[in-house]
């Protein structure tokens, strides 16, 4: 009988203490009375829920610096965004501003990849897999900025199991030791979890904000311990700019290049083109294009011997030094979208040669993309006529080749 006592959902939002406890009260009052339970045994059960009284629901509106920290967040680039419940999703809405740091030397981790999973609004998993939590149907994968940070749209958890008050966010940390690292929320934590999470390194507490939609945000720094592939990295490789690689082409670079041999999976793409002086008629020679993208599951997938810039990239890029017909050409497989993004396939790349420093152009993406928008199509218009947008068509061995021809317009 007191198991289906404690069982009973009491989700009830109090605006204070004294107000809980008096609810409480007439809770028991009214569960004795049901259940033949003496009254006074009754109140015996109240010390087991009073804790929940303990509990200061309020939730305060974000004041002015944390309304330009969240625009900050809201601004980082598609791959360091990830949408983890879709718009119709039940539920409160809930953002997350996420920076995470070594322990060790308590610098960001940069282009780290996250996994992040929780339960629904009721407190259900519903994995795919029922060996293996983290296939979740609310699940996501996302990768940290040159800060380390990352921003989260979800909702917030229901509580899981028979425990009240224990919504938290799995977020899985890809090659730290260990890699699992809980965040849990003040206004829906316990006082005893709060004991257990403060004594914790694998547990955080986040505080809740809200916005003027009362959308709740938290942001939180997470401490992550022992991250593999950030061994090596040093402070001044952190501070270079996260696109950056052409500098790190090999002395033998040619003007054809494979990426990606025939033991990567996935479609194989042959992607080329000539590259132009400023005046589009004159073939550019030794410019060397560098090329990176993610594999054809939209990860930037890596095999842990990484140096340079590969520790953020990943395996998958190479380098080509055009010939004097200003031609370069990668062997490689077709990129996958980055998970849960609008933001089309892509191959990032950027040129560099003697006269000017390495810059960045627009992405290379592929016709046909259903995730290219017309205002996406009018703003790919370049120098030249040339666009970013590229057709792709099959050759005589079945392999996908585009073709991407290139003004050189370095920064002044």
């Amino acid at each position: 009988m007191i198991f289906k006592i404690l069982q009973i959902d009491q989700r009830i939002f109090y605006k204070s203490r004294a107000k809980c406890i008096i609810t409480q009260l007439i809770f028991m009052y009214q569960i004795s009375m049901r259940n033949n339970i003496n009254f006074a045994f009754a109140l015996i059960l109240v010390g087991l829920f009073v804790n929940a009284c303990s509990i200061d629901r309020t939730i305060l509106p974000l004041d002015n610096i944390e309304i330009e920290t969240l625009a900050e967040f809201k601004s980082l680039e598609s791959q360091n965004q990830v949408q983890i419940a879709p718009e119709n999703e039940p539920g409160q809405k809930l953002w997350l501003c996420l920076t995470l740091v070594s322990a060790e030397n308590k610098e960001p981790l940069p282009n780290q990849k996250i996994h992040l999973y929780h339960t629904s609004s009721v407190g259900e998993y519903e994995p795919s897999d029922p060996t293996d939590e983290s296939t979740a149907r609310l699940n996501a994968s996302v990768f940290t900025d040159e800060k380390g940070r990352i921003f989260v749209r979800t909702i917030l958890p229901g509580d899981y199991g028979r425990s009240e008050d224990n919504r938290h966010i799995h977020t899985t940390v890809e090659n730290a030791r260990p890699e699992a690292y809980d965040i849990h929320f003040k206004r829906y934590t316990s006082r005893m979890s709060h004991n257990f999470i403060s004594g914790s390194y694998q547990h955080f507490l986040a505080d809740l904000k809200q916005t003027a939609d009362s959308t709740f945000v938290t942001f939180l720094t997470i401490v992550i311990k022992s991250p593999e592939n950030n061994k090596g990295i040093s402070h001044q490789q952190e501070l270079d700019c996260e696109w950056c690689g052409a500098k790190e082409a090999p002395e033998n670079t040619t003007w054809e290049s494979t990426i990606a041999d025939n033991r990567v999976v996935g479609e194989r793409l042959i992607l080329e083109g000539i590259i132009y002086e400023a005046d589009g008629e004159t073939p550019a020679e030794n410019v060397i294009v560098y090329a990176y993208h993610t594999n054809q599951e939209g990860f930037y997938e890596k095999k842990g011997n990484e140096t340079g810039n590969g520790l953020r990239h990943g395996y998958l890029r190479g380098w080509a030094k055009t010939n004097r017909e200003g031609k370069y050409r990668f062997h490689t497989i077709k990129p996958g979208p980055y998970p849960n993004h609008s933001e089309p396939a892509h191959i990032h790349m950027t040129l560099m040669r003697a006269e000017f420093d390495e810059y960045w152009i627009d992405a290379t993406w592929f016709k046909g993309d259903n995730r290219i928008t017309a205002e996406m199509i009018n703003k790919s218009k370049h120098i030249g006529g040339n666009s970013n947008i590229i057709e792709l068509t099959r050759d005589e061995n079945d392999i996908w080749v585009g073709k991407r021809d290139i003004i050189l317009n370095p920064p002044k």
